[in-house]
């Protein structure tokens, strides 16, 4: 049997997926149950009995008038039901989320990752708790200061191992690998130091190894992890993992076999990969193409060149980054315009992927493309990851800097005709690169902040600013570090701007709410300066309209076409 969420046109409760059942032998589906809002996270009890899942509690908040106050909000809850029963049976109470959860081996307990409050804010102060399958009480086992995530059971119940980190994004992030002693309570950080970006974990039948995955650098990696020693054996690198914000595999209990999607100079498929797990020499995975979703782009669409570089940033620190070319040859007469596109989180990361369609697009008209891993990104660890905190718009603007005069000195683009795009923190990235120098000739601001303390006043993960505005461990506060909050707000140097800069943001964005755009383009307006604002009815924090995606490309280039 195979267990699903899906939504189905015409049944009750088409507006929600719903929880089904396929036997894999007869093909028969059926809907097992039906929960108002819908359910989520869908899982498996290890004895095969019961199937767990996610779903939103409450009914949706009256709009008018629109009423707000403290603790209002709806929680996810836990639920189980069993496969030939349609009563699904709460596991936590009302009055938490729950945002991961893990079955124990035995079936009886889940491990939880849960915030007390409802809002997507509290995912930042998160705790680890027990809760028993049949419901009732969370126990909280942990102290946490940072998000958890890739909670794996030990196989004799004992621990629970984990990935933690500091992560502007919820369910994307790495960090170092803890395991807690559900007995006594101890935790171990298994992995200190760690240079990479472990973001998946689980656990050997030996109970002696963890198989983990995650970022490496601009590609991916999969280890095993000694529980006693903290020793990493990589079981296969340079193979990226994933789409978009969370390398993972699937895998088999006994970790033979796993599956993952995996990008190379096309768009992601899925692979089998087989692990001799036993082999003590050094086991290898041996990847093999499953499937083939897109052979209409892979055969026909010309595929710019993508270069790895990397060069020196402030403090000596080596950044990397990605440069697209259009298909011509360079010369000292007929220099390249450049684009730099600044990823968002800051915890993201750019990876030598398909990269869907941004780059390409523009590479196809014309433009250099720069993709920097400026300090913040994924895949080099804790401690590169932690550099932005702080310091947003210090250093990691210097590492863009660093890459642009990396290219300009070697006569690869020209140095007059630059420009800078970037989507939610690279939005805000390409705001406050206009703010402090005229090195750019055009930008296209992607919903991005403009103002921190109006932005903390609108935004749902408020808590995101005080963190990451703050320093490590101690969160900044909007009104005792106002002076903070202004120095690192574009619009406190928006009278400097003299960059064309195109602004668009989607009109029901709750991350980023869209007056950030509305206060950026009033103030170059009123100074004359080149600017528009287009913003995309119905869309959130990202673009999902077809039309408005594509309106969101063709003005991009015909901004760069026009300025650059």
């Amino acid at each position: 049997m195979i267990a699903f969420a899906s939504k189905v046109e015409g049944e009750k409760g088409n507006n929600h997926a719903q929880l089904y059942l396929k036997n894999v032998q007869t093909g028969e589906e059926r809907q097992v149950c039906f929960l108002p809002n819908g359910i989520s996270n869908v899982s498996w009890s290890p004895d095969g009995k019961h199937i767990a899942f996610c779903s939103l509690e409450g009914e949706p908040q009256p709009q008018d008038p629109l009423v707000q106050h403290i603790n209002q909000g709806r929680h996810t809850r836990l639920w189980t039901v069993r496969p030939d029963y349609d009563v699904a049976e709460p596991v936590t109470p009302n009055g938490l989320s729950v945002w991961h959860y893990a079955w124990s081996p035995d079936s009886q307990h889940f491990g939880l990752y849960y915030a007390m409050g409802p809002h997507e804010t509290d995912w930042y102060r998160g705790q680890l708790g027990l809760v028993s399958a049949y419901g009732g009480a969370v126990h909280q086992i942990s102290q946490l200061t940072r998000q958890a995530f890739a909670l794996t059971w030990s196989p004799d119940g004992t621990r629970l191992a984990y990935v933690s980190g500091e992560w502007s994004d919820p369910d994307r992030g790495g960090g170092e690998i803890f395991v807690h002693s559900v007995k006594d309570n101890q935790v171990r950080n298994l992995t200190p130091g760690i240079d990479w970006s472990p973001t998946w974990l689980q656990w050997h039948p030996d109970g002696q190894r963890i198989l983990c995955a995650g970022w490496d650098r601009m590609t991916g990696r999969v280890a095993l992890l000694e529980e006693s020693s903290g020793t990493l054996t990589t079981v296969s690198d340079n193979f990226l993992l994933g789409e978009r914000g969370w390398p993972h595999l699937s895998a088999t209990a006994d970790l033979r076999k796993v599956v993952a999607t995996h990008s190379e100079k096309y768009p992601y498929d899925v692979w089998l990969g087989d692990l001799p797990i036993d082999d003590q020499s050094a086991p290898k995975i041996t990847w093999q193409r499953r499937s083939r979703l897109n052979p209409l782009a892979e055969e026909t669409l010309a595929v710019a060149t993508t270069e790895q570089i990397h060069y020196e940033s402030v403090d000596g620190w080596s950044i990397e980054a990605l440069v697209t070319w259009p298909d011509k040859k360079t010369s000292d007469i007929n220099l390249l315009p450049l684009v730099v596109n600044v990823h968002g989180g800051p915890s993201g990361v750019w990876q030598d992927d398909w990269d869907s369609y941004r780059s390409q697009a523009l590479a196809a008209a014309g433009f250099a493309v720069l993709r920097p891993n400026i300090r913040g990104s994924m895949g080099r660890g804790v401690a590169f990851a932690d550099a932005v905190i702080g310091d947003m718009g210090g250093k990691d603007l210097q590492d863009v800097l660093a890459g642009v005069e990396y290219l300009v000195n070697r006569n690869l683009v020209d140095s007059q005709r630059i420009g800078i795009m970037g989507w939610s923190y690279g939005g805000f990235m390409t705001a406050w690169a206009v703010t402090q120098t005229p090195l750019f000739k055009a930008a296209v601001m992607g919903a991005g902040i403009s103002d921190f303390h109006s932005f903390h006043a609108q935004t749902n993960i408020q808590d995101w600013d005080m963190r990451f505005l703050g320093q490590i461990g101690q969160p900044a506060n909007p009104l005792s570090d106002a002076a903070t909050y202004r120095e690192h707000s574009p619009i406190t140097y928006a009278s400097r701007v003299q960059t064309p800069t195109l602004i668009v943001h989607g009109d029901k964005d709750a991350c980023v709410p869209v007056n950030q755009a509305y206060a950026f383009y009033r103030a170059l307006q009123e100074q004359k300066v080149p600017t528009e604002l287009v913003t995309y009815p119905r869309e959130g924090h990202g673009l999902t309209e077809r039309k408005h995606m594509l309106d969101y490309m063709q003005r991009t280039l015909d901004w760069f076409k026009r300025y650059l």
